[in-house]
């Protein structure tokens, strides 16, 4: 994409530019996009999530999150290549939450049965990598100039 100025507010409403954000890969993001596009799509799955959740139970609600998963990995891409990583560092911290959805479609989530201690130990390793990318992609700088993902956003 070609230089943004991500502080001018009528970018917001240019289709392209969410387009861009939540459904390619490709090339870096600093982090005002970042944090503008997790909050407008963390919105957005929540109330995506609740509404499923009332009308289907947990496998409509995971069947949302599953749906959500795309966007969210082609933000957090975008911005783990301004850091300098590949997109499979986030592998690691997206697939306990893509194996509690996963679980929640097979039925598993509703009484728990003989999976407690496997819910446990996969809800504290989801909330201890979101911890982790919240730091990573959502607090530290960028790399400074260019590198092998593209330009630097900010220059």
């Amino acid at each position: 994409m070609a230089k943004v100025d991500w502080t001018q507010r009528r970018i917001w409403m240019q289709p392209a530019v969410w387009s861009y954000l939540l459904f390619s890969f490709d090339g870096r993001i600093s982090r005002l996009p970042f944090w503008i596009a997790a909050i407008v799509l963390n919105i957005a799955a929540y109330f995506g999530d609740r509404l499923a959740f009332d009308i289907g139970g947990n496998p409509a609600s995971a069947v949302i999150g599953l749906a959500f998963l795309y966007p969210s990995l082609a933000l957090a891409a975008k911005r783990t290549h301004d850091r300098g990583r590949s997109e499979l560092y986030l592998l690691v911290f997206f697939l306990p939450a893509f194996l509690i959805s996963f679980l929640q479609v097979l039925g598993y989530m509703e009484d728990g049965a003989g999976m407690k201690a496997a819910l446990v130990v996969l809800g504290i390793a989801v909330l201890a990598s979101m911890i982790v990318l919240v730091i990573d992609l959502g607090l530290m700088p960028g790399e400074a100039g260019a590198n092998r993902f593209g330009p630097n956003p900010l220059d």
